[in-house]
């Protein structure tokens, strides 16, 4: 499943059962494309967020779903690190 169907999938869940304390943490970063890093890591922000603040009230597959999330954006996340180091030391 890729990131953007993990979140519609949270997004579709989460609406249908008006579990709005996620939704509201996750809707302002929740674009259509992710294109600059400020959206990513706002995105990532909010999921950490849900994570750490929503958890009691996640289904496990969702709190699963964010997890995967996360763990997602924060690998995007070094790799994008990472290249800044090499496209600065060449």
């Amino acid at each position: 499943m890729t990131l953007n169907q993990k979140l519609d999938w949270l997004v579709n869940g989460w609406c249908e059962r008006k579990a709005l304390k996620p939704l509201r943490f996750l809707l302002p970063s929740y674009p259509s494309v992710l294109v600059h890093t400020d959206q990513f890591a706002a995105l990532l922000n909010s999921l950490r967020d849900i994570k750490g603040l929503c958890g009691s009230e996640l289904k496990p597959e969702e709190l699963t779903l964010v997890i995967s999330a996360i763990n997602e954006l924060e690998d995007l996340d070094f790799l994008n690190a990472r290249l800044l180091v090499l496209n600065h030391l060449c």
